[in-house]
């Protein structure tokens, strides 16, 4: 029997489409095959349940795969369940009737889609072959028929021909294109093997490596066993008891290439309402083989659906500032497109999303608790990342907020916003509630934004919390300005800038009071003058401040106002930043302020006063870590006070 079909015009623009559309990467057409076969064996292995004369006494299921280079040939067998002549044409060759304009937009709507699932319908895989084949046979026997053999070089024809197999196995070979040689190496197979197909749940054998010389294998012809090699059973699907510490800890050193110990690992198996099994690693020490620097780089744990690696990276499954963690989650509950290349977005891989992220931030804050030596070197290097969350989850702001840390002025270390809460006094505060007056006891959280801790350190505002005892957070980063601007309150304390607010720590007698009001009133025409020497524009008002230590001036940033680290980085963003005035605020107890009254009082047109002024101003602008608009008058100003003091 030898039958041979000629492709229909439009059947080669449907192989056209399989073999170059579809697919992305030519290497996963083993993935494809091996697929097919260990579907093939599971239905084997159902019928045998139900026909004891199915399998031959002893047989076990396997899959076997040899090169042969000579030859050009791959060839894929299994013992999986048989075809026959009709099955053979159903199965393989259902396109060579289906070759319309119909079934192409239809193939190509599948490729970006779930509606029309055409995974595990075997030809679909199958045909893969073709990209690194330009002639492809497929030998199957039914039981109690004659085999059949299937040969088409998918350009013009195909062949259906009776064979003298005698075995049940069914055997795809493949003559590989010369430009794709590489496939022919068994080591290139092999991690094929090892990155797609290692957990598939069927024994994968080849050819043991024979390490003789080429003259001891002319000498001696010899023929190597077959071994296993892919793992059925991977680690992530093993019971938590099955696994030991030590093997938990080798396992991440094998697959990140990183030398040292993880900071943790989750292992997780899920059966509810989405099912999933996974195995996630958060480093500890930076991986010298990792840079995440980059938001954009491919970053995901590996995905596995039904045992086969679908995504190297799958950015979907964590939130881009976890990227950090790593490194797989296999789940049976999640649609493809037609190429197993791409998820499809759904409430499946939201649910699996969610979950994974709120179990890695309790592990975050386990790790914080028992091991704080630990968490700090990781902090120490990923807190930048970690800190990307406020662009992308601000719904987990107060859970993330239990992990991230701050540097503390009293503690002079890094702390938790709970461990600030446990030293802050409370401050009682009469409320209304439920139309009754009630008296609380209310905690704030006193922050400062600067370019380093000496710098924050050094501002005037800084003053009065040194002397009372209170701690101020420092944060030093980019970042942290828009963090406070959308994370203003913690477990009911609210986040207090110490530059944009009016600070009392300490209330004031009645004499203070009126001390203070009454030299507002008398340096009120200085005040006036100085925003006029300094340009309305910049300055909002000018007052005094009593809480300023040794310092001069300083600028306050009004309520509601953008602190200057915002304003800086808002402008390298090349983003329009309104005109922001300032509060320019005097020290009373500072003698240069009585002098600089006394220049006014002999004349309010001095230009010494003038001077002094501007002087004052730049003083404050470099405190607060502005940049000068104009360095070279207050050189010159410098220049001219050094003058004066030394003639």
């Amino acid at each position: 029997m030898t039958n041979k079909y000629n492709f229909e015009a439009e059947t080669w623009r449907v192989l056209e489409l399989l073999t170059h559309s579809i697919y992305s990467n030519k290497e996963i057409f083993l993935r494809e095959l091996i697929s097919n076969a260990a579907d093939a064996i599971d239905k084997a292995r159902i019928k045998s349940l139900t026909d004891s004369s199915y399998l031959k006494e002893g047989e076990k299921f396997e899959i076997k795969i040899e090169t042969n280079p000579k030859k050009w040939t791959i060839t894929i067998s299994d013992n999986g369940i048989w075809m026959d002549e009709k099955e053979v044409v159903k199965n393989l060759w259902t396109i060579a009737k289906s070759g319309t304009k119909e079934f192409i937009e239809k193939l190509k709507k599948a490729k970006d889609e779930t509606e029309n699932n055409l995974i595990g319908q075997f030809w679909v895989g199958f045909y893969s072959a073709f990209m690194i084949a330009d002639k492809v046979e497929v030998e199957t026997k039914a039981n109690r028929k004659k085999a059949v053999k299937w040969i088409s070089d998918w350009k013009s024809w195909y062949e259906i021909l009776e064979s003298d197999k005698k075995d049940r196995w069914t055997t795809i070979t493949l003559y590989v294109k010369k430009e794709e040689k590489e496939f022919l190496e068994d080591w290139k197979l092999r991690e094929l093997i090892k990155k797609y197909s290692n957990y598939v749940g069927v024994p994968i054998m080849m050819r043991a490596y024979d390490s003789r010389t080429d003259e001891e294998k002319k000498k001696e012809p010899k023929v190597m066993d077959f071994e296993q090699v892919n793992d059925t059973k991977p680690i992530w699907k093993k019971s938590k008891s099955e696994i030991k510490k030590e093997d938990y800890i080798e396992f991440y050193k094998t697959v990140s290439n990183d030398w040292n110990e993880p900071l943790f690992w989750l292992h997780t198996n899920v059966e509810w309402l989405v099912s999933y099994k996974s195995i996630l690693f958060s480093p500890k020490e930076v991986n010298m083989y990792q840079d995440l620097t980059n938001p954009n780089i491919e970053y995901g744990p590996k995905l596995f659906v039904q045992n086969v690696l679908i995504l190297e990276h799958a950015k979907e499954i964590l939130p881009i500032w976890l990227r950090f963690i790593s490194w797989v989650v296999e789940t049976s509950d999640l649609p493809l497109n037609i190429s197993r290349e791409m998820l499809q977005s759904n409430s499946a891989l939201d649910k699996i999303k969610k979950a994974l992220t709120k179990k890695v931030i309790s592990e975050l804050w386990k790790t914080l608790k028992n091991k704080k030596d630990d968490y700090l070197k990781f902090w120490d290097n990923y807190w930048k990342i970690l800190k990307e969350w406020i662009h992308y989850d601000y719904d987990l702001k107060e859970d993330i907020a239990w992990v991230s840390l701050f540097n503390s002025t009293l503690e002079n270390k890094l702390i938790t916003l709970d461990e600030y809460l446990q030293k802050a006094k409370s401050v009682k505060k009469e409320v209304e509630k439920d139309w009754k007056k009630e008296e609380i006891e209310e905690k704030t959280i006193y922050y400062i934004i600067a370019k380093s801790i000496s710098e924050a350190k050094a501002s005037p505002y800084m003053e009065q919390f040194i002397s009372n005892n209170v701690d101020v957070l420092i944060l030093t980063d980019a970042i942290d300005s828009f963090l406070v601007q959308w994370f203003t309150e913690y477990k009911d304390a609210k986040l207090v800038s110490i530059t944009s607010e009016d600070i009392e720590l300490s209330e004031k007698s009645e004499e203070e009071k009126k001390k203070i009001e009454e030299k507002n009133k008398e340096f009120k025409s200085l005040f006036d003058l100085t925003k006029n020497i300094i340009w309305e524009d910049k300055i909002e008002d000018v007052t005094f401040n009593d809480k300023l230590g040794s310092s001069l001036w300083a600028l306050k940033t009004p309520k509601n106002g953008i602190d200057p680290q915002m304003e800086k980085m808002m402008k390298a963003m090349w983003q329009d930043v309104p005109t922001q005035k300032r509060i320019l605020e005097l020290n009373p107890n500072n003698q240069l302020v009585n002098l600089m009254k006394e220049e006014f009082d002999k004349d309010m047109k001095s230009e010494k006063l003038k001077d002094a002024v501007k002087y004052a101003y730049y003083q404050a602008i470099l405190l607060e870590w502005w940049e000068l608009e104009n360095p070279r008058e207050f050189v010159d100003l410098i220049n001219k006070f050094a003058w004066n003091y030394l003639k």
